[in-house]
């Protein structure tokens, strides 16, 4: 890890007991099963699977929380809420609105995953 993930991931650090390894660890997995968990909740979303949207978000937001417990990742809950109670705008409102944040935040742990300095 490199000071700025250092910094940028200092809560997630706390997390796991200051065990770089661990967070590394943590984000290769995160790394090979986030991307396709995206991709579900968003075809989840254009198709008004809303169950299956609410499912794979709980699931992502499980998956993110190790490394940001704030923006985005608690953000997903509105998404998930508005999918379980199948309200189609309030879902796709809030989808459109954390899916780039998300997209942003599993780039930053794709990087940590690589070890790229």
């Amino acid at each position: 890890m490199n000071e700025a993930q250092r910094e940028r991931f200092a809560a997630a650090l706390q997390r796991v007991a200051g065990d770089e390894d661990m967070l590394v660890m943590l984000a290769n997995i995160a790394a090979e099963d986030g991307p396709p968990m995206l991709k579900q909740v968003h075809e989840s979303v254009d198709n008004g699977d809303w169950n299956e949207a609410a499912r794979t978000g709980h699931a992502l937001k499980g998956l993110l929380s190790t490394f940001e417990a704030g923006s985005p990742v608690d953000q997903l809950q509105p998404f998930i809420d508005a999918a379980r109670s199948e309200d189609a705008a309030a879902a796709q409102r809030t989808h459109a609105s954390v899916e780039p944040k998300l997209e942003q935040l599993m780039v930053e742990i794709e990087t940590l995953a690589r070890g790229v300095e």
